[in-house]
């Protein structure tokens, strides 16, 4: 994490993301791997030091309504999903630097076949009520999200056959075939829910704030929603890692970013819950007692087109597209130098499955000489290149309450022009967007777009095998194929990925289909923005950036030693 601020202060940057490798021996002859009880934090729930002095309270701003935040009701992956996970607990938890770690767990082994994951459970741990939590409250878990299949963490947990409870604190979770991110998805990833509180539950997407749902092991409860207003949430001093560093959390919610920001120089709040725009950073940096902390995050800034529609459906005119546009003139002009190049091939550089050897170029005399070779010339002059007798003007869609994207539209028009596309610009509300590119987020129902702005979320990246998501045919595998990409090498090497085992070959598969998206281009990966946080540091100054993630986390709120 790096922190800005107007006057002198310190600065620091967390080393790469180092996600977790699959577990060494997974899928091989030899021992079963294993990660030791020992590993992470301390399994008691006892601080191994004095704890510093706890903050009375906290008001930090956020944009829009997450709903009552239990796993059926939360309404976005971010913020929604951050602060639910304030609630509740995972078996493992991402530490700064990106790697799950053992939390609920204190360890797990995989067998040789990574079929069978045996996890062992931290002794003492309770639920914010009071209630032991115990290993019949993992396989209620699990039980629970495959029968009521309206949650996300169904799909995390699609591929476990059978979970077992072989003692208070051990569970046995087999699965049906080998995933090698399943730590990462799922394990990581899927909030524990307490059984003697669900079990009772059989509406779960009609829970409201005055049921009991909102029952969790994590550092805090919440206590108060006013929809539309505000969250009020209080700190679980009885934690099983150690008693939060934020004693109360008020979250007042506002229409959008301007809301917050003039709430920071008010003091009216004492962060955002938001990453702010670039232009945004540099004065409030400057603001007194305003820090900014800033990192890598790996949401991403794409451009689509439907590959199932002519002329996208040639590999000359997708190619010559992504060679047209200038990736490094889009982070300095969008987002200030405030972002990462986009990789042709997909993969952010700072993971450790980037295949180095993809080059992303930017060549507009090669792309127009691809275009000439093709036949799609400009035959009347106009500056517009015709194919089958029609020009190549389409219409690129932008969400309208997106200004950021909107920009990156309006660069890839000018850019496109450069190489005789005409891309119209049109800008439509978010949903309509998003219906029009993903129907009802269901890959097999189609698309209706020439070409979309769109981007994905942090976890997107964070599994660097979620790749195969995007590329593969099968709609089971290519649950966010938005392109309609079909290509039967990228079917055979995202089937490999899925269940290859061994870390090397692994690696080699990802690099092998990272250099195929670069070849094939069924999307322009445009850039990866920035995180940018700004809070008073003299409130608190205790966050943690969680590399891809940000700040919104439950680490920023617990002791420097209750992290992992």
């Amino acid at each position: 994490m790096q922190r800005r601020r107007g006057t002198p202060g310190l600065a620091w940057r967390a080393g790469p993301l180092a996600l977790l490798l699959v577990l060494a021996g997974c899928g091989q002859a030899g021992p079963s791997a294993s990660v030791p009880a020992e590993t992470g934090p301390a399994e008691s729930a006892v601080p191994s030091t004095t704890p510093e002095a706890a903050v009375e309270s906290l008001r930090a701003g956020m944009v829009g309504d997450e709903s009552t935040l239990n796993p059926y009701t939360y309404v976005t992956g971010f913020p929604g999903w951050n602060l639910l996970m304030l609630q509740y607990d995972s078996l493992l938890q991402f530490d700064v630097n990106g790697e799950p770690q053992p939390w609920l767990a204190s360890g797990y082994e995989v067998s040789a076949d990574g079929l069978t994951y045996t996890v062992t459970l931290v002794d003492g741990v309770t639920w914010n009520d009071g209630t032991p939590f115990t290993a019949d409250d993992v396989k209620f878990t699990v039980d629970y999200f495959q029968a009521n299949t309206q949650s996300r963490f169904t799909r995390d947990l699609s591929g476990v056959a059978s979970v077992t409870v072989d003692a208070p604190n051990k569970v046995t979770i087999t699965l049906t075939s080998p995933n090698p991110s399943f730590p990462i998805r799922a394990l990581a990833d899927v909030p524990i829910i307490p059984k003697h509180i669900w079990e009772s539950v059989t509406t779960p997407a009609e829970a409201t704030f005055d049921s009991p749902t909102n029952v969790g092991t994590g550092p805090y409860k919440l206590v108060e929603y006013v929809a539309d207003q505000s969250y009020r949430f209080v700190a679980n001093e009885t934690y099983f890692r150690g008693a939060p560093a934020v004693k109360e959390l008020v979250l007042v919610q506002y229409a959008d970013e301007a809301g917050i920001v003039a709430a920071l120089r008010t003091g009216d709040v004492q962060a955002g819950f938001r990453s702010i725009s670039p232009e945004q950073v540099e004065a409030l940096a400057a603001a007194p007692g305003i820090d900014v902390a800033q990192g890598p995050e790996f949401t991403t800034q794409m451009l689509y087109f439907d590959v199932t529609k002519a002329p996208f459906d040639q590999l000359a005119v997708r190619q010559a597209i992504s060679l047209a546009i200038d990736r490094q003139d889009m982070v300095n002009t969008v987002y200030l130098g405030k972002g990462t190049v986009g990789n042709s091939g997909w993969t952010h550089p700072s993971s450790p499955f980037f295949n180095a050897a993809v080059a992303t170029t930017t060549d507009v005399a090669r792309a127009n000489a691809l275009l000439d070779e093709a036949g799609l010339t400009d035959s009347n002059g106009d500056g517009i290149r015709e194919f089958d007798g029609n020009p190549m003007s389409f219409e690129l869609l932008a969400p309208s309450d997106n200004p950021l994207r909107l920009r990156l539209a309006e660069l890839s028009r000018e850019m496109l022009a450069q190489i005789g596309i005409d891309a119209v610009v049109t800008s439509i509300e978010r949903d309509t967007l998003v219906n029009r590119v993903w129907p009802d987020f269901d890959v097999s129902k189609g698309r209706d777009y020439e070409m979309s702005i769109f981007g994905w979320s942090a976890p997107v990246q964070v599994d660097p095998a979620q790749i195969t998501a995007l590329v593969a045919s099968d709609p089971a595998v290519g649950s966010i194929n938005i392109a309609g990409f079909k290509n039967a090498e990228a079917d055979r090497l995202s089937g490999e990925i899925l269940v290859e085992g061994d870390p090397t070959r692994r690696k080699d598969l990802l690099g092998q289909l990272q250099a195929l998206v670069a070849d094939q281009v069924p999307f322009v990966m445009l850039l990866y923005p920035d995180g940018n946080y700004a809070y008073n540091a003299d409130a608190y100054d205790g966050w943690a950036f969680i590399a891809g993630q940000g700040v919104v986390n439950k680490l920023s709120f617990l002791q420097p030693d209750s992290r992992p």
